[in-house]
C-alpha cells in the first residue's frame, strides 16, 4: 500500500482537484484506492456527489472501515466532515499531541483493502501536514507556473525534509504544475527555472489549465469522467501512468 501526500506551499493551485482526478485515474487502471481529506474546507466530496446534508467524516468517525464512503466513480473516500470551530480547535489541538495519528489510522486498516492511499492536505506549515507527512511514502508538491508558487518551494520541501527525515520508507517528493496556460511567456519562464532548479523531482507532465476543470465540478464529478478526452483529463491520466512507473522503478 502507497501513501501519497497532495501538499502544497500557498492555496488555490487546484491540489484537491488532482488529488480526486488522480485517484480516479489510478481506480481505471484498476488500482484500489481510498481518498482521505485532510482538509478543514471539506471539498474533496463535492468532487465526488456526496449528499451536502452529510456531517459525517474523519473529524468524527476517526480513520476507520466503518468511516468509508463509496463514490460513484470507483474510489472510496473519507471526508473531513462538518463540524463548528470549537470542535475543530479540539481536534487539531490533538492532531498536534499525536503526528502519528493519521499514520497509525491507515495502519488499522487492513492491509490489503487498498494499493493506494492519497492523503489532501490544505495549504502551508499545518498540523495536517505534518500528519500527512508522518504516514505518506512520497509527497506531491502542486504549484502553478507562477513566482508566488515558486517562491514558496524552499519553504515546503524544508518541510518535507523535517517531518521524513529518518524513514527509509519515504521515498521524495516530486513537484507537479497545475494549471499551466499555454500562451504565457512569463509561466513558460517559471517551468524553466523549476526544471533547471529541481531536475530530479520534476513530474514530467504539467497538467495545462482547462475549463472543463471547472465545469465538471459544477456537476459534481471529476473531470475525467465528465470529459475524458479534454486536455487536462489527458494530462492527468499521464500523470498516472507516470506515478505507477515510478512506484515500479
Amino acid at each position: 500500500m502507497q501513501v501519497i501526500a497532495f501538499i502544497s506551499g500557498k492555496g488555490g493551485v487546484g491540489k484537491t482537484t488532482l488529488a480526486v482526478n488522480i485517484a480516479v485515474a489510478l481506480a481505471l487502471r484498476n488500482k484500489r484506492v481510498l481518498l482521505i481529506d485532510l482538509d478543514p474546507q471539506n471539498v474533496q466530496r463535492l468532487h465526488l456527489g456526496m449528499n451536502p446534508e452529510e456531517i459525517a467524516g474523519l473529524t468524527r468517525e476517526g480513520i476507520s472501515h466503518s468511516s468509508i464512503f463509496d463514490s460513484p466513480f470507483g474510489i472510496q473516500f473519507i471526508p473531513f466532515g462538518r463540524i463548528t470551530d470549537s470542535e475543530l480547535e479540539d481536534f487539531e489541538a490533538e492532531l498536534k499531541k499525536y503526528p502519528g495519528w493519521v499514520s497509525d489510522g491507515i495502519d488499522s486498516l487492513n492491509p490489503g483493502s487498498f494499493d493506494f492511499v492519497i492523503l489532501d492536505t490544505p495549504p502551508g506549515p499545518t498540523a495536517y501536514l505534518q500528519q500527512a507527512l508522518v504516514a505518506a511514502n512520497r509527497a506531491l508538491v502542486v504549484v502553478l507556473a507562477d513566482a508566488a508558487s515558486y517562491a514558496t518551494i524552499p519553504k515546503i520541501t524544508s518541510l518535507v525534509e523535517h517531518y521524513t527525515a529518518g524513514r527509509a520508507d519515504f521515498f521524495g517528493f516530486n513537484i507537479l504544475i497545475n494549471q499551466m496556460p499555454v500562451h504565457n511567456k512569463l509561466s513558460h519562464q517559471v517551468r524553466s527555472s523549476l526544471y533547471a532548479g529541481f531536475p530530479n523531482q520534476m513530474v514530467p507532465v504539467a497538467v495545462h489549465k482547462d475549463p472543463r476543470v471547472s465545469q465538471a465540478l459544477g456537476f459534481e464529478r471529476p473531470v475525467l469522467q465528465y470529459e475524458p478526452g479534454c486536455k487536462a483529463s489527458l494530462d492527468i491520466q499521464s500523470v498516472a501512468d507516470w506515478l505507477l512507473d515510478s512506484i515500479e522503478q
